[in-house]
């Protein structure tokens, strides 16, 4: 009885759920953390893993990923500490695309991003909860 009482109430939306992000700390582009999926991705943290290679070479364990998504359908990123020359990088509004297998979903993207005449770069990658993979490509 108390469990259909709760789910009851659950369907009524009268009891509250929060969904925590990946991330605790908000965004240095003063993202409000939404989406279960927006945080700080780095490749050693077990929590937020960010996995990422440019041109197949694995990066930095001092790179990060500052990812934000408010729909589940558009993605943003702040990229730190990946391409020498540059601290920090935006990618900003390119589309997410979901994609179930099983009982897993992931948000796959794809794009290219023009820094200027010295770096122009295509990336992919997918992220799932507690995980982002990105593989970059100079051109």
């Amino acid at each position: 009885m108390r469990l259909k009482l709760v789910l009851a109430l659950l369907a009524l939306g009268m009891i509250p759920v929060t969904f925590t992000s990946c991330g605790d700390d908000t965004p240095d582009k003063g993202f409000e953390l939404i989406s279960y999926l927006d945080g700080n991705y780095t490749p050693t943290d077990d929590a937020c893993h960010l996995s990422a290679t440019i041109n197949g070479k694995e990066v930095s364990e001092k790179a990060s990923v500052t990812f934000h998504t408010k729909d589940l359908q558009t993605g943003n990123m702040v990229l730190k500490n990946f391409f020498e020359g540059y601290a920090s990088l935006e990618i900003e509004e390119f589309t997410l695309i979901q994609e179930t297998e099983g009982e897993s979903v992931r948000f796959t993207f794809t794009g290219t991003q023009r820094v200027d005449e010295t770096l122009q770069f295509s990336y992919s990658g997918y992220v799932v909860y507690g995980k982002l993979y990105i593989e970059f490509n100079i051109q």
